[in-house]
């Protein structure tokens, strides 16, 4: 199985230390070693850009940082792949960008809608048979509580956020299963530091890949 994740600092594996260092033990890469423990061939794609929003220009991080740019020449870059796992949505959640959860959860169909739309080789080119591969969306988990401690040191460039992170999951998941697409929620799994309420510590890294790879081993 040659799976691609696409997400952001988290699965990129950055920890709530903040020294920023890439953690070798990040979640896609337990994922695929649990899921080859199970007996199931996994090739990983990692395609992680911390900072990475849905579909928005972020205008002091860069134009980079915008998911949906490069998502369709991403994905016909790692042709074929059979499942692509989609965990977005966290730095929406800044205050810069004024989201609704509605409009959150919009970037990530407007991710779906170009995976299932944009991504498709021309007909007649010499990949253009390749099926389509298994879309799936994440739910990141909240953040943490110190999210909302006004003494935080990035508590103004987060103002709101958690209370919003608690409502996404419930209508992304609505709106995957109305598109057909699979969903899992991670805040079921594992939540946020208490340190770095955006980032994850080492222990729940490792709790995450191997709750993803029980789910996409019983997707099959």
């Amino acid at each position: 199985m040659r799976l691609m994740v696409y997400g952001d600092s988290n699965s990129w594996g950055f920890l709530d230390d903040g020294l920023a260092h890439r953690y070798a033990r990040r979640w896609p890469v337990v994922m695929a070693d649990a899921m080859r423990a199970a007996g199931t061939a996994v090739e990983l794609v990692e395609e992680c850009l911390p900072g990475r929003a849905t579909n928005l220009d972020d205008p002091f991080m860069g134009p980079e940082m915008n998911g949906a740019t490069p998502l369709a020449a991403v994905l016909k870059s790692h042709t074929p792949l059979d499942r692509v796992l989609i965990m977005l949505g966290t730095n929406d959640l800044k205050v810069r960008f004024d989201r609704s959860t509605e409009e959150i959860v919009g970037g990530l169909m407007e991710l779906g809608r170009i995976a299932r739309e944009d991504a498709i080789w021309e007909e007649g080119s010499a990949l253009g048979a390749l099926p389509l591969p298994s879309l799936g969306f994440i739910a990141p988990p909240a953040l943490g509580s110190r999210a909302d401690d006004p003494d935080w040191d990035r508590a103004s460039e987060w103002d709101g956020a958690r209370a919003k992170s608690l409502a996404v999951p419930a209508l992304l998941e609505a709106a995957c299963r109305e598109r057909g697409y699979d969903f899992f929620d991670a805040g079921t799994a594992v939540q946020s530091s208490a340190l770095d309420p955006i980032h994850w510590d080492e222990a729940n890294q490792v709790k995450m890949g191997e709750a993803v790879a029980s789910w996409v081993l019983g997707l099959n």
